[in-house]
């Protein structure tokens, strides 16, 4: 074989090693899309649909609404794509159609049209955790028992993944809603009050403190008011629970949103 033809070659097998290193394989491929829909999913459309699309103030139930979740996936990518008119909802075809795709795949896990890891804790353990050690039931409730400050978790982790659950335990503020905000609140008298804002203008603000109570200020008459940029959800849980205790965490979640009763669709004012 002549030199110019051996160096054909080299170049060629060159190339071929290049592409196979770099390949990807499906697997990385199908994660990627995972992760591209679910971060999309929260920087566009958490912020109405709230990050398990069970609705919010501003936008309806996308989870577990019958309608929707009955529509097909192209139907549904149509819907990102142009918005909705007259509802609020923008359109968000400048994503582009592969990421549209990522997000409706992202919103079928949601609404558990897709296989669940099984979940292997204790829900009898999660349980006596819930409402004990871990305090969860000081501002959630679950059937009936708990608190109200916090969001009701009786069918919260419906068609949600063991992952998707723990993430919310241990990262709280990772896609954190504005109405979950806690509020500090400066008195002339030098009292402190801590809670969630649920309502505020340019002249009054309204939070609920742990208690339950709702609490209306004059915001003139504060000596100060501090917004933060956490909710009242503890943030020490990934060290302070244990693997096992997360599981068995997520398995009451995930046992109490199978006994729950269908919730119909939360109607929007338009």
């Amino acid at each position: 074989m002549n030199r110019p033809l051996l160096s054909i070659c080299a170049a060629l097998l060159a190339s071929v090693a290049c592409l196979a290193n770099h390949a990807q394989s499906p697997s990385t491929l199908i994660s990627s899309h995972v992760e591209t829909g679910e971060r999309t999913f929260s920087t566009n459309c958490s912020g109405c649909h709230g990050s398990d699309g069970r609705g919010g103030e501003r936008a309806p139930n996308i989870a577990t609404a019958r309608n929707i979740v009955a529509l097909s996936d192209n139907d549904l990518e149509s819907i990102v794509k142009k918005g909705v008119p007259g509802s609020g909802m923008p359109g968000f075809a400048y994503l582009g159609d592969p990421i549209v795709k990522d997000v409706v795949a992202h919103l079928r896990i949601l609404q558990g049209k897709t296989s669940i890891t099984k979940i292997s804790g204790d829900p009898s353990a999660g349980r006596a955790l819930f409402f004990g050690r871990a305090e969860c039931s000081q501002c959630h409730m679950v059937k009936g028992e708990g608190g109200y400050i916090a969001s009701d978790l009786t069918d919260y982790a419906g068609g949600i993944t063991q992952d998707s659950i723990q993430l919310a335990i241990t990262r709280p503020d990772a896609v954190l809603a504005s109405t979950s905000t806690v509020v500090d609140l400066l008195l002339p008298n030098g009292e402190h009050v801590i809670g969630v804002a649920r309502a505020e203008d340019n002249f009054q603000i309204t939070v609920q403190t742990k208690d339950g109570r709702w609490r209306t200020f004059d915001k003139s008459k504060l000596t100060d008011v501090k917004h933060t940029d956490h909710s009242l959800h503890p943030r020490d849980y990934s060290t302070r629970l244990s693997t096992k205790e997360l599981d068995d965490l997520a398995s009451y979640l995930v046992t109490s949103a199978a006994d729950a009763p269908a919730k119909p669709a939360r109607r929007r004012n338009n």
